[in-house]
């Protein structure tokens, strides 16, 4: 039963846009606070997310294509079905035609007075860089013999090390390290969004590859193993090595896996906004990819704040696919540094957390960036059940804790 259902809350869905930072986290086997912010946010000059209506047609008398083929045929024709614009090729940054229908483009004041006046229009919201900061730790790297399997201590704590072969987890993150002997990647189905680095999924920051151990890694006797051990991994990059991306990116990624997966496969979204900050476009890609139904894992995030004012973690209010996770500590403590609140559905481990890392090595981090891909290989599994509870430090609000 997903936690939401738990406690259900008066809220106003119509928030403020507020300047905000990708989160991520980071520590060793005693430092339990996330990475340290080291630049702000800012909405890229000039360049805005516009969805259609749902009604929206297009060109109606052909049939959607395949993804690749979908994504080349709607640059040509958004220009043309928005004439008025007058749209440079090279201001169309993405298209969007599966999870939901429109694009992200450089604007200007004129485009986007007109297209505010255009009734095929259901909003406009300006697209933002956001940064990660750098770990605080010193997470490990490769090279040399690889170490002897252990089981981190959050997937005995959730039921985890369970054969996951045959399932498709899709890791919406900084990439993966492909050549992990650790990790399954399906290198043929996994896109980078990032412009830097000729699109390449590698991941030269550390945080997706992360992530990706703990949902997947192999039972193999070497290093880690995941929640669903072997399961597939598909990369989708959204964020550079400096761990900076823009929200467009996000929402294209989630357009990617509802025209490309099925009914089964789960997504782990261990990004979000560190200060409030809500974009409507990202939440409905979601909701879109949740309705197919492949089941979305989010972080909270780690602003100790209500996560109700934070996208994604956000969708996981009142949506039965779309799990929203806090963080607890090996002791089944609160994790100071997690997000909580109505959205939240359960908790899991998220402090001084042992995965995989890029360069083929292994890292202890910490943050809800390490909770969410423990419930993302639980729903490769099946579905989440639960086992004791974690009370807020300070507070009488609990939250199962997530388990198979």
């Amino acid at each position: 039963m997903k936690q939401s259902q738990r406690i259900l809350k008066p809220f106003i869905w119509s928030l403020l846009l507020m300047t905000g930072l990708f989160f991520s986290c980071s520590g060793d086997e005693t430092e339990i606070t996330p990475l340290q912010i080291i630049e702000a946010s800012n909405p890229i000059e000039g360049q805005f997310t516009v969805v259609f209506k749902s009604d929206f047609q297009g060109k109606s008398e052909r049939k959607v294509m395949d993804y690749d083929s979908e994504m080349i045929q709607l640059r040509k024709e958004i220009p043309s079905l928005f004439s008025q614009l007058k749209l440079a090729d090279e201001n169309l940054k993405q298209t969007y035609g599966f999870a939901l229908k429109g694009f992200t483009a450089v604007l200007n004041e004129s485009q986007l007075e007109l297209l505010r006046k255009d009734p095929r229009v259901k909003s406009i919201e300006k697209d933002y860089i956001i940064s990660l900061g750098k770990p605080s730790g010193t997470p490990g790297g490769g090279g040399g013999t690889d170490p002897a399997q252990e089981t981190p201590w959050g997937i005995t704590r959730i039921g985890g090390a369970t054969n996951g072969i045959g399932k498709t987890a899709w890791i919406i993150d900084s990439g993966i390290d492909s050549g992990h002997s650790d990790l399954k990647v399906d290198i043929d189905r996994s896109r980078s969004y990032v412009t830097q680095g000729k699109y390449s999924i590698e991941d030269g920051n550390g945080h997706g590859t992360h992530v990706a151990g703990t949902v997947a890694a192999i039972d193999n006797a070497i290093g880690v193993v995941g929640v669903a051990a072997g399961a597939t991994i598909v990369a989708l990059r959204v964020l550079d090595n400096r761990g900076s991306g823009q929200f467009s990116w996000t929402i294209a990624a989630l357009d990617y896996v509802y025209a490309s997966g099925t009914s089964g496969d789960a997504v782990n979204m261990s990004l979000g906004p560190q200060s409030r900050y809500v974009d409507s476009a990202v939440d409905a890609a979601a909701f879109a990819v949740a309705g197919r139904g492949i089941k979305i894992a989010i972080a909270a995030g780690n602003s100790s704040d209500d996560s109700l004012f934070y996208s994604p973690a956000r969708a996981g209010l009142n949506n039965a696919n779309i799990y929203t996770v806090a963080s607890m500590t090996s002791s089944d403590s609160w994790s100071s540094f997690s997000n909580y609140g109505t959205p939240v559905d359960v908790i899991a481990p998220g402090s001084s957390v042992k995965s995989t890392y890029k360069d083929g090595g292994y890292a202890t981090l910490s943050g809800t960036s390490m909770a969410s891909p423990h419930v993302c290989g639980l729903l490769l599994l099946g579905n989440v059940s639960t086992n004791g509870s974690v009370t807020r430090t300070g507070n009488s609000d609990s939250y199962p804790i997530a388990h198979n």
